[in-house]
């Protein structure tokens, strides 16, 4: 039966200023990976530099995301049968969908209130990519592949784990999504709702299909699109 494939896990006893210490970390240094990569914003050359600072780049992508997996599966508690590529594709469509109409309406809204056809997030990762083709590349892959299983074992897997109980699935997502929200940049509140809905959606995703790779796809489709969207206005 579907409720037999949650089996509650016990979480370790844990002080609440330890949690919240521990989510302050991950939100601090999830953003270390796009500060390394301001040293390459004039950089244009595959040179012994250019390789340097990407593997310190790639690194501390690494090691973030093998933090964030020991805190996710520390505090985790529920363990889940495995589930099959149609039901996955379920999830992903159906969440870009409500991606898809949520966003634009708070696209248009952000339009006619503070006449933005942007948000700063993304007119910052424009203006860091620019015409640079290391940074390009770089950036291009890590939002596809590193930033989607980084972010979600964070603001999923962690965040969702170590507040709240089992049953406070509404206060998990809002929360999610808020402080998703507060880790981009934003110039007003519709922008700023604009990352806190896509939090929701995802943190929806997690926790109804109870599997984080569902919202690592999702999000690694939402980000890929994205990204094509912002590499056809710079070109």
């Amino acid at each position: 039966m579907e409720n037999n494939r949650w089996l509650v896990h016990q979480r370790p006893s844990t002080s609440l200023w330890k949690r919240v210490l521990i989510m302050v970390g991950l939100g601090l240094v999830i953003q270390l990976p796009p500060t390394i990569l301001l040293a390459l914003h004039n950089h244009r050359h595959f040179d012994r530099l250019t390789w340097s600072i990407l593997s310190v780049y790639l690194v501390a992508f690494v090691l973030i995301i093998l933090l964030a997996l020991k805190v996710y599966r520390t505090y985790d508690r529920h363990l889940h049968r495995p589930q099959g590529f149609g039901k996955r594709l379920k999830w992903v469509i159906g969440g870009y969908v409500a991606i898809l109409i949520g966003e634009g309406f708070l696209s248009r809204l952000n339009y006619l209130l503070y006449h933005e056809t942007s948000t700063a997030n993304n007119n910052n990762i424009a203006q860091l990519m620019g015409n640079n083709p290391v940074t390009v590349i770089t950036m291009g892959l890590t939002a596809v592949i590193l930033t989607p299983i980084a972010e979600e074992l964070i603001f999923r897997g962690a965040l969702m784990n170590l507040f709240f109980k089992d049953n406070s699935v509404v206060w998990q997502v809002i929360l999610s999504g808020l402080v998703f929200g507060s880790e981009h940049a934003s110039t007003n509140p519709v922008s700023f709702f604009i990352y806190v809905y896509l939090g929701m959606v995802l943190a929806v995703v997690y926790v109804k299909s109870g599997d984080i790779k569902n919202s690592m796809l999702l999000h690694a489709l939402n980000n890929l699109i994205a990204m094509m969207v912002l590499l056809n206005g710079i070109h």
